[in-house]
């Protein structure tokens, strides 16, 4: 295939170039499709975690009270997430972004952070997806999984909650947790996700 950018720029740049020869020679529109997804397209498990009651803290403790939280979430989260074969994208504000090769390990993972912070009355809302993305650098994942599980984690899910989509819901391989299965409409579209309602209790 033809590169129509150079690799040797910036991920971001690439990408830019790459639209930008998408939109002057709509022509080529496929063959440029085929190389952004050669470039950028990936396979991962997405997690958008968002701490609650930011606009409350604020309020009633001050924003440098609800910062010092933040960064608490932040010292906690952080290792936790590198420790459990994850990795941050990225950290804004009270939202945390991270990725994993599987939705087990990102399951797994979010459920003992959700512990750990209730242990110091800290509490999140979790969305997690799966599916392709286009990776730009270290930082920005971009495709409808992404868009869903931002919505899930930041919109959607309670203090303490974990919903995941579909995708991410198919995905899981090891069994152990109890699911509730939730179909509404989400930007008008109709969209299935669940949210893990407690752990299965084991024999033996």
């Amino acid at each position: 295939m033809v590169k129509f950018v150079a690799t040797s720029l910036a991920e971001s740049e690439q990408l830019a170039a790459l639209l930008r020869q998408r939109r002057d020679y709509p022509e080529r529109g496929h063959e440029v499709d085929a190389e952004i997804r050669d470039r950028f397209l990936t396979t991962c498990a997405i997690v958008v975690l968002d701490m609650s009651d930011f606009s409350r803290l604020t309020y009633a403790h001050g924003i440098i009270t609800t910062l010092q939280q933040i960064q608490t979430m932040h010292d906690v989260a952080v290792p936790l997430i590198q420790q459990s074969h994850g990795k941050v994208l990225k950290a804004e504000a009270d939202n945390l972004y991270a990725a994993y090769s599987n939705a087990d390990e990102a399951l797994a993972a979010m459920e003992a952070l959700m512990s750990q912070l209730n242990e110091i009355d800290i509490h999140i809302s979790v969305g997690i997806g799966y599916g392709e993305v286009l990776l730009i650098g270290d930082r920005n994942l971009f495709g409808h999984e992404m868009n869903l599980t931002s919505k899930l984690g930041e919109d959607l899910a309670r203090d303490d909650e974990i919903l995941l989509t579909e995708s991410a819901y198919l995905a899981l391989s090891t069994p152990g947790r109890q699911f509730k299965r939730i179909t509404q409409a989400i930007a008008d579209v109709t969209c299935t996700y669940y949210a893990v309602t407690g752990m299965v209790e084991r024999e033996g």
